[in-house]
């Protein structure tokens, strides 16, 4: 049975980092100097991992140990014992591939798994999920019913049913950390420095940092990158202006496919039929991309954007990250 996932798994969660022109590394050199551009080389780069958008897999690992610390000393003070789980590897990226699975950013990635879309579980680097053992399942397993509430409301916080009607319109509440036990107090202590997204002072700029990415496709410079990758993917039977949209009209495909009320899933037959034009669609990006380049020169294009909203802004960038950083010590 096969589950489909929310959101893109190149992107993965999603930082706004991955949307540089969708056309990640490229493997030649770039169209105006000999250095091949990763998105790594973006200029925004320093101000999101200033404020927790790091997308080092050893760093993310040294933040999810020293928070599963924390919850096990908490958890401690508590009455309970607590082994930290580890988490490592989980944090691995596509990007330079994982063990058998070539590099996302590859001709053979396209052609194996497409975008990653309907093909999600198919990817190596989720083989052994649905093994994970949760190293304290033994330890609540021994306790009475009472005590297994106690414990996972010292973990995760007290729940609170309400009586009240769900009102879908209304706003979510404010998330308390202080109301999430010890997960609560470590992923505080531990990733405060995203929390300055909320904050209100920042707010007008970060909403500005997050759409840049999106606006940005209709940049003369980045459409005029793209306009070779247009005539390709043309040739090709394709009708797209970038790789955003020919990635995107497959998850678009997805969407519509109803879900089943009884099994929560999608229909196996039709998923199948989108893989087909997934692996295709994938396939011809990935050749129009390496091509003609259009990956270097979009993101050639993107980091002038980028560099040209750091010039200006860079007063409020600082003092962003200087909040950030005074919350995080």
């Amino acid at each position: 049975m096969r589950t489909t996932p929310v959101v893109t798994a190149i992107t993965s969660g999603a930082v706004a980092l991955a949307l540089l022109s969708g056309c990640g590394a490229g493997g030649g050199k770039g169209p105006s100097d000999d250095a091949t551009l990763t998105y790594r080389d973006s200029p925004l780069t320093k101000y999101w991992e200033a404020m927790g958008g790091s997308q080092d897999e050893s760093a993310a690992d040294a933040q999810a140990a020293r928070s599963e610390e924390i919850v096990a000393a908490c958890m401690q003070d508590e009455g309970f014992e607590y082994t930290p789980q580890d988490t490592s590897g989980m944090n691995r990226s596509l990007e330079g591939g994982d063990g058998d699975m070539p590099a996302w950013d590859t001709l053979e990635f396209a052609q194996q798994y497409g975008y990653g879309a309907t093909t999600w579980e198919d990817l190596p680097v989720n083989e052994g999920a649905d093994e994970y053992v949760d190293a304290n399942a033994d330890y609540v397993a021994s306790m009475s019913e009472s005590e297994q509430e106690a414990f996972y409301a010292a973990l995760y916080g007290a729940q609170v049913v309400s009586e009240e009607p769900i009102d879908a319109e209304a706003e979510p509440p404010e998330y308390d950390w202080t109301t999430g036990g010890c997960q609560g107090k470590a992923q505080h202590e531990v990733y405060e420095g995203s929390q300055i997204w909320d904050d209100p002072e920042f707010k007008d700029l970060a909403d500005e940092m997050s759409t840049l990415y999106t606006d940005s496709q209709t940049d003369e410079r980045m459409v005029e990158a793209h306009a070779e990758w247009a005539k390709c993917m043309a040739d090709e039977g394709y009708d797209f202006a970038n790789p955003q949209e020919a990635q995107q009209s497959i998850f678009d495909l997805m969407e519509a496919i109803p879900y089943d009320e009884e099994t929560g899933m999608q229909d196996e037959a039709a998923l199948d039929e989108i893989t087909e034009q997934e692996l295709a669609t994938a396939t011809a990006d990935r050749v129009c991309q390496d091509s003609t380049r259009a990956g270097q020169a979009a993101l050639e294009a993107q980091f002038a954007i980028e560099q040209e909203f750091i010039d200006a802004n860079k007063e409020r960038l600082d003092a962003m990250v200087e909040k950030a950083a005074q919350a995080s010590e």
